[in-house]
């Protein structure tokens, strides 16, 4: 990851290994996702609350291009690669902002396997309530994953607010809790299948 990114705010968070589609039309970012095609390099996305924006966000590169339009409108797909922290930002000429950053780990990387064990039986619980059935291939990430708090966010209905919060936390069996809780908070509200379904549908990322 270089030490000086572009950095594009959104209303959205992306999570280290999570797919996300993007459609670019601004040209400033245009121009931004072009640059980073030719140098095949990756951009920040950072979180944006009004007029200010996250201090962590994820590094990400682009992983598909699925359509350019005449215009020179993008559709792509982009995949998080790791977490950074924003040291200072500047306007590049192009009209997009460009960021000194540096990596932002975890600093506990021990894991507490039946809290993990604990999180699934939630996730799996929540799943089976709402009468919804996520594809082979998220199942099949999760099992691989390293950090499975980020995969099973990703299809958990957080609020825009509450996927920041976690993208901050640096240490996963923290994540895990904060979705246990999350997952018991919800099941003593929502008793509707349909509306658990609509929660965890409304997330946007790619399996």
């Amino acid at each position: 990851m270089e030490k000086v990114i572009p950095i594009f705010p959104l209303k959205l968070v992306v999570f280290p290994n999570s797919k996300y589609p993007l459609h670019i039309f601004e040209p400033r970012y245009k121009k931004m996702i072009n640059k980073c095609l030719e140098d095949d390099s990756g951009f920040g996305i950072v979180a944006s609350f009004g007029k200010k924006i996250s201090d962590v966000g994820v590094y990400v590169k682009i992983s598909d291009i699925l359509k350019k339009y005449q215009n020179g409108e993008l559709d792509i797909i982009v995949t998080g690669i790791n977490r950074f922290l924003i040291k200072n930002t500047t306007l590049h000429q192009d009209g997009y902002y460009i960021s000194e950053i540096e990596k932002y780990d975890d600093n506990i990387n021990e894991i507490n396997f039946s809290l993990v064990e604990e999180l699934q039986n939630e996730f799996e619980e929540i799943i089976e309530l709402a009468n919804y059935r996520l594809e082979d291939k998220f199942w099949t990430r999760l099992s691989e994953s390293q950090t499975k708090s980020f995969n099973i966010a990703e299809k958990s209905g957080l609020s825009f607010e509450q996927q920041q919060e976690l993208l901050i936390l640096r240490n996963e069996n923290e994540r895990i809790n904060y979705l246990i809780n999350y997952f018991e908070a919800i099941k003593l509200k929502l008793t509707n299948a349909e509306a658990l379904k609509k929660i965890i549908m409304n997330d946007g990322y790619l399996d």
